[in-house]
């Protein structure tokens, strides 16, 4: 059995992660992961199942994995395994959602809302739009200059999320869905923001809490329930984040990149990135420019 080693992806952007028709031939598949981004996964090929939120899901050709951030999954496949894995950063696409007051409630909605279903079996026809459409985006990105990846990462995700609303609406499922306590949405959100300017820095508990007023202890559990994942381990992948978004576009040593980044060693940067990614952060460097 093989665990958890991840490809380099496709494509490796600031706040992106994109496989498209990713395959696995051999072995059997375990993963275990919890994103800073939402993430989408289309399975074209397979069988298994993903628990998530302490349920155990059947998962097999034409079923579409919705995860919201920091949600724990863990997904056990047997292969042949093919599947379009999406990761993206919700903070970056709610900008430009905001221009469209529809699709923006939806994504507000399914990004922050206490969803009570979050796997669907597509139609035939759903499973050959989502799949054209990833192949598109593919081929567009094969000839466009680096700098402007963003707006084709963009209006990629646009066609995607309205495809996403209607078949929600077709499923007349998201309805049902349950907005997040608005005390707790907003205690959640500043934690959030206090790590996002912190987490290159030696995390401190105590403070994030007294930026909040409440205890640690309760700081601590809120975060855990309301986001399915500890707060170490989101930490720990916002750095690892921007720990590849440095070895991809710079030449910082990895020494460097680990300090700035908020691991307090060298050993410990290189141990816990190979653990998460599959790879060294040399190894990665390499083979994201071979991309």
């Amino acid at each position: 059995m093989s665990r958890l080693v991840n490809p380099v992806p496709e494509l490796v952007e600031q706040n992106f992660l994109f496989f498209n028709r990713l395959e696995t031939r051999e072995g059997h598949l375990e993963i275990v992961n919890a994103h800073q981004g939402i993430e989408i996964v289309l399975v074209l090929e397979g069988h298994g199942q993903l628990i998530l939120d302490q349920k155990v899901h059947a998962v097999g050709p034409g079923t579409l994995v919705f995860i919201q951030p920091f949600q724990l999954h863990h997904f056990k496949m047997k292969p042949p395994y093919v599947r379009t894995p999406i990761v993206f950063d919700p903070y970056l696409f709610d900008r430009y959602a905001a221009l469209f007051p529809t699709l923006h409630a939806f994504f507000q909605r399914i990004w922050k809302g206490k969803l009570e279903r979050q796997l669907f079996s597509l139609t035939e026809e759903e499973i050959l739009y989502f799949d054209a459409l990833s192949e598109q985006f593919e081929q567009r990105l094969s000839g466009v200059p680096k700098h402007e990846r963003q707006e084709e990462l963009l209006l990629f995700l646009i066609d995607f999320m309205r495809a996403l609303r209607k078949m929600y609406e077709k499923a007349s499922k998201y309805e049902q869905a349950e907005v997040v306590d608005k005390r707790e949405g907003r205690h959640i959100e500043h934690m959030m923001s206090w790590i996002e300017e912190h987490y290159q820095e030696e995390f401190s508990l105590e403070k994030l809490a007294e930026s909040l007023h409440v205890s640690p202890f309760y700081a601590s559990h809120l975060f855990s329930e309301e986001t399915g994942c500890t707060l170490s381990q989101y930490i720990i992948a916002r750095r690892l984040r921007e720990s590849c978004l440095l070895l991809t576009v710079t030449d910082r040593p990895v020494v460097q990149i680990g300090m700035q980044t908020g691991f307090n060693s060298s050993a410990y940067f290189c141990k816990t990135f190979k653990k998460k990614m599959g790879l060294s952060p040399q190894a990665f460097r390499k083979r994201s420019r071979q991309v």
